[in-house]
């Protein structure tokens, strides 16, 4: 269907280019908040003078017209209004499409209280997807002793990546991340776990299978970073 094929390429330009857009224009709110919190002190200390020492209103009131700041300040104020409604506007299509996108998710990262909770939902996901075995692959292998490693976690060698039984988890985790330096994945037909940390995780798959590691994360207290 090459006709539907063309116009889902062009909505997908399309939406991909609008959040880029929207993503470089939002990233000034922090900057923005800053500005917003200086406004207030400013006119923190100018409402202490004005009820304080109302003598001086005078001279306020000087300053205010000479700096035009009435009309500025009005102009500011109806910008914030006009984009809060806007925003107000599109928050419920916001929402579904936050939804939308979730159905579609492939990639999760997910943080443990420890090392423990990791392995036990990765044992878990053994048993889910009835994972047999994975290949345990290194980012770098240039100075790496795979043959030693294999032989810890007692796997086998096969080029510069280590077959290793799913049983052997507790060796990968006592072997292999013992090391901080050493960046690893664990990869089999069912999901892709990467190892940032001994207790953090990403893990990567179809929608479908992603969802069952998000509940299963559940079980062990583990938080759902939605990036």
């Amino acid at each position: 269907m090459p006709e539907l094929d063309a116009k889902l390429s062009k909505v997908f330009d399309s939406f991909n280019k609008n959040l880029y857009k929207t993503n470089k224009i939002t990233e000034t709110y922090i900057p923005l908040v800053e500005i917003f919190e200086n406004i207030s002190k400013d006119l923190e200390v100018i409402n202490n003078i004005h009820e304080k020492e109302p003598l001086l209103d005078v001279y306020l009131e000087e300053e205010i017209k000479k700096r035009d700041l009435i009309p500025l300040y009005k102009k500011m104020h109806v910008l914030i209004q006009q984009i809060k409604q806007d925003i107000d506007t599109f928050e419920k299509e916001l929402q579904h499409g936050n939804q939308l996108l979730e159905t579609f998710r492939s990639h999760r990262k997910i943080i443990f209280e420890n090392a423990k909770k990791s392995k036990d939902f990765i044992n878990k996901i053994i048993d889910s997807f009835n994972i047999s075995e994975f290949v345990l692959k290194f980012n770098v292998v240039g100075t790496i002793d795979l043959n030693t490693i294999a032989t810890h976690i007692e796997g086998r060698k096969v080029g510069t990546d280590i077959i290793v039984p799913s049983a052997n988890l507790d060796l990968i985790y006592e072997e292999v991340l013992k090391s901080n330096n050493l960046k690893f994945r664990l990869v089999s037909e069912s999901v892709v776990i990467y190892f940032e940390k001994d207790n953090v995780l990403v893990i990567d798959g179809t929608s479908k299978k992603v969802k069952i590691c998000d509940s299963a994360a559940a079980d062990f207290g583990g938080k759902l970073l939605e990036e």
